[in-house]
């Protein structure tokens, strides 16, 4: 038998950090393997991040995805608007996750007003502000900038992004029997034709969540979330 029976694979998304799945990660009972990924190009400036491309994100979600399944019986894997893409790419090469929770998946982007606000109110306050949505939108950014201008100059990871999503879209993508789809209410990226494609193209299981946006979790949803990772894992510990 393999050191432990569950390992849980996290990945963030585009321009994102692995602090994000914080709420989840501390609550997971304490004899989980958790494996928190860091995207190549995020955690540094803008001049690495420019540099980042799919190749590399999908190679580094796939190497993580192996070495876990080396020490564990079961992986689920939880990820968060790109890097729910990604995972659903890994899982269709290698066929690894039992169970998969993804959160805002980008199947289709449509910006919206309030997106550019909270990305430019974060920069400019740095997340100095009583505002959850323009909080989170800070505290989910895994880029630094010595200027907020200069992630406008950051089109080749985005670009790269698109790219994932026309791939992905692109496949007959066969989730696991236990995969969920969470979006939010107040996604300011995530269009709800997103939530449309999960339902009815992939036939999988989605939960609308109220109040939340794309980066911003409601204590409720959080609740809610941290509920949904441990029944998860019940589901899975049985032989």
């Amino acid at each position: 038998m393999k050191p432990h029976r569950i390992g849980i694979l996290f990945v963030h998304g585009i321009q994102g950090n692995p602090r994000q799945f914080d709420f989840l990660i501390k609550r997971l009972p304490l004899d989980i393997c958790c494996q928190n990924l860091l995207l190549p190009g995020h955690g540094a400036t803008t001049k690495e991040f420019k540099k980042a491309a799919k190749e590399q994100w999908l190679d580094a979600v796939k190497n993580a995805s192996t070495q876990l399944r080396a020490k564990c019986d079961r992986i689920v894997f939880v990820g968060h608007s790109m890097g729910c893409l990604l995972g659903l790419q890994a899982q269709q090469e290698l066929k690894l996750y039992s169970a998969m929770l993804l959160l805002c998946c980008p199947f289709t982007l449509r910006p919206t007003w309030r997106y550019f606000k909270n990305s430019i109110s974060a920069n400019l306050t740095k997340g100095k502000t009583d505002d959850p949505f323009i909080k989170a939108a800070w505290d989910a950014n895994g880029v630094s900038a010595k200027h907020s201008l200069s992630y406008f100059f950051c089109a080749h990871p985005y670009l790269e992004l698109f790219r994932i999503i026309k791939s992905v879209k692109n496949q007959r993508l066969i989730v696991p029997k236990e995969t969920l789809f969470c979006f939010s209410e107040l996604d300011e990226i995530v269009s709800k034709q997103s939530l449309l494609y999960a339902r009815e193209a992939l036939g999988a299981k989605t939960e609308l969540l109220k109040g939340c946006g794309h980066n911003y979790f409601t204590p409720a949803a959080q609740s809610r979330l941290v509920n949904t990772v441990q029944n998860i894992i019940k589901s899975n510990e049985s032989p």
